[in-house]
């Protein structure tokens, strides 16, 4: 095997104790040595060095053993009491300001034995604020943030940012000017959060956080639409930092014989793109280049531009290290907790454990055509061409897609009304195995309507052919900006089943909802794709993503950044009513359709079909045997209609409050 990106070795359990117990000037002498762990898990795959440190009920005994620390060793023990955990489980998570919420001094003796890798939050943008808890404003530090809050890294470095702020609860916005009366809290950023090099972190954070009864969230990156790495009064686990990847060149695993790799959770989508470029292969990842692989994206199934090839991310999936709800370290795989294995592939992520790496399957590699072009109906705002035969070639598009599916191409583009104006702007045609002259031949029928109908190029076409896939990448995506940093919108999506194309009748309701979208000036990106299930796999991805020949991202109308509640409000109101409703009715989720839930209205009505599918009363099966005490909630996960959010109403669900049991 060959090793492809380092980590950083983290001190060993051993040498956390010892400091620990030095800095409460206690006797050393009854501490455990380390127990090794085998060098292989159940999954034949070696452990990552953050994966061989971890605690053990003989460390947690020594700490139980030492002068004054019988409290601390019950709060991160795997045991806990029962009496405890019933009498929670109808109450509200445990708050900042409660009186079973931990002293000072336990976050001190938990900071002492985690090595100092617990980080007290302080909000991203409170360098913009004159505060009493972080100090004065800070000129320079404000302007250098507004100027980089768009960027990915300033998210992915920071222990508990996301995003998309307004899941946050805009507390602490990063603003350049701001009154003398503007302020920053807290918000639904964690209290505190750790910084994770090795599993015990992990165990540590999840056995005190269920034995206190705290909320828990865990980040990456913080991309993440929905705000689920960010929740009021919780304790962050950030697994940033896990950056390992190993590279086996032929792994023999459960039936599997072939090229795969080990991921750590830290690690990004770019990052693994760039490891398999190094040893000649392709991985199934995400067009976003800060998306944490490990985590939310292969969690909630994961859509990917060779899709076409080998379907969807969690399909390639052959095993997962991670903590369970009891503070466990486990492999999830094909024949070792086969339950969980089978729900991390695609049954959304922060809910059923922590996990700190994945192994998956690898791919040969692949040469990539990529084109764009732009059409419009109208030239510096002079309509050249009828509205109607623009719509005509449109259409012939969007019969094709079909044709481009069964071709292993993918695409991303948007329809935009512009003041009346229509345009057409593919901003990426993906088409692995291709060569330009064999994807000219496929869009062939499209572009000779173009030509016949005399539509305009405002961007004329451009193709360009790579021999592997990451200059393709990378020319598609790994160098643009995204829409993220900012307050002014929400999100939603639909993903439209194949039974709309291959009924004539249905094409027609699917053509003029189409149209209706467009003329109405909705918000509009469409993606061709059909993964289907090219790996025969059995997980917990949706059956909505089974059955998908289209995908389409949607958001509400723009509100200001300082939007008022009922100006929020009334724009998730046309947002689920006006943007997503009507499509909910032509694709109804008992006829194929569904809803991406990682890039999904947060409020979408109808979530549990929409989100998950047919697999939704088996996931809540999976969910109540592997956490039965709700350590891990996530908006919009398995389970969470058990639990709401207690707090300021914004006018969409944000992470900002106490989350409590319904109804209690």
């Amino acid at each position: 095997m060959v090793g492809h990106i380092s980590q950083r070795v983290m001190p060993i359990i051993l040498q956390i104790i010892i400091t620990f117990l030095a800095a409460r000037s206690l006797a050393i002498s009854s501490v455990p040595a380390l127990i090794i762990v085998p060098d292989n898990s159940a999954a034949n795959v070696e452990f990552f060095e953050s994966e061989r440190a971890q605690l053990s009920d003989e460390i947690i005994d020594a700490i139980a053993h030492s002068q004054d620390n019988s409290l601390l060793a019950n709060l991160v023990a795997f045991d806990f009491n029962s009496t405890t955990v019933e009498r929670n489980a109808t109450s509200c998570k445990t708050y900042p300001g409660d009186a079973s919420w931990p002293a000072d001094s336990v976050w001190a003796d938990f900071d002492a034995l985690l090595g100092g890798g617990l980080l007290r939050t302080i909000p991203i943008a409170s360098p913009c604020y004159d505060t009493k808890e972080w100090g004065p404003k800070n000129v320079t530090k404000c302007h250098n943030l507004t100027n980089s809050f768009r960027v990915f890294p300033t998210h992915e470095n920071d222990p508990t940012s996301i995003m998309w702020p307004i899941f946050q609860g805009k507390t602490c916005m990063a603003k350049s000017t701001t009154s003398s009366n503007a302020t920053c809290t807290l918000g639904s950023y964690p209290v505190h959060a750790v910084n994770v090099s090795s599993v015990a972190h992990i165990q540590l954070a999840v056995n005190l956080a269920r034995n206190m009864n705290i909320r828990l969230v865990v980040k990456n990156t913080g991309h993440d639409y929905l705000g689920k790495s960010s929740g009021a009064g919780s304790l962050g686990i950030w697994t940033h930092n896990l950056k390992s990847i190993t590279f086996f060149p032929e792994l023999e695993l459960d039936g599997y014989n072939g090229p795969a790799f080990k991921v750590g959770a830290g690690v990004t989508a770019l990052e693994l793109y760039r490891a398999a470029e190094a040893n000649n292969v392709t991985v199934l990842g995400s067009i976003a280049p800060s998306v944490g692989f490990a985590g939310g994206y292969i969690q909630g199934g994961g859509h990917t531009p060779l899709s076409g090839l080998h379907g969807m991310a969690a399909d390639a999936a052959l095993a997962f290290q991670v903590v369970t709800a009891d503070g466990k370290f486990v492999t999830a795989s094909a024949t070792s907790h086969t339950d969980l294995f089978w729900a991390l592939r695609g049954g959304g992520g922060g809910t059923f454990g922590v996990v700190t790496s994945v192994v998956v399957k690898a791919f040969p590699q692949t040469d990539v055509t990529f084109s764009t072009w732009t059409l419009g109906n109208s030239t510096d705002g002079t309509q050249v061409v009828s509205r109607s035969n623009f719509l005509k070639a449109v259409r012939i598009f969007w019969e094709m897609f079909p044709v481009m599916t069964d071709a292993r191409t993918y695409s991303f583009f948007f329809i935009f009304n512009t003041n009346g104006q229509l345009s057409f702007d593919m901003k990426t045609f993906f088409a692995p195995t291709h060569t330009e002259e064999s994807l000219a031949a496929l869009l062939k029928p499209f572009f000779d309507a173009v030509k016949d109908l005399n539509i305009p190029f405002t961007k004329p076409q451009k193709s360009t052919y790579h021999e592997t896939f990451l200059p393709a990448y990378m020319q598609a995506w790994g160098r643009n900006e995204f829409p993220m940093g900012t307050a002014t919108g929400l999100p939603g999506n639909r993903l439209i089943p194949k039974a709309m194309w291959t009924d004539p009748a249905k094409f027609e309701i699917l053509w003029n909802r189409t149209v209706a979208h467009i003329e109405a000036g909705h918000h509009f990106g469409v993606y061709h794709q059909a993964p289907g299930n090219k790996q025969n796999a059995d997980n917990a991805v949706s059956s909505a993503w089974r059955n998908a020949q289209a995908f389409f991202i949607t958001k509400s109308p723009n509100f200001p950044e300082d939007a008022t509640t009922a100006e929020i409000r009334e724009a998730n109101r046309v947002l689920l009513e006006n943007n997503l409703q009507p499509w909910r009715e032509i694709t109804p989720a008992s006829e194929g359709g569904g809803s991406y839930l990682n890039e999904a209205a947060v409020d979408e009505p109808n979530w549990k079909e929409d989100f998950y599918g047919e697999q939704y009363n088996r996931l809540l099966n999976t969910k109540k045997k592997v956490d039965p005490h709700s350590v891990f909630y996530a908006t919009t996960g398995i389970g969470s209609d058990e639990w709401e959010i207690r707090g300021p109403d914004l006018g969409v669900t944000t992470q900002n409050g106490r989350l409590c049991r319904t109804g209690k």
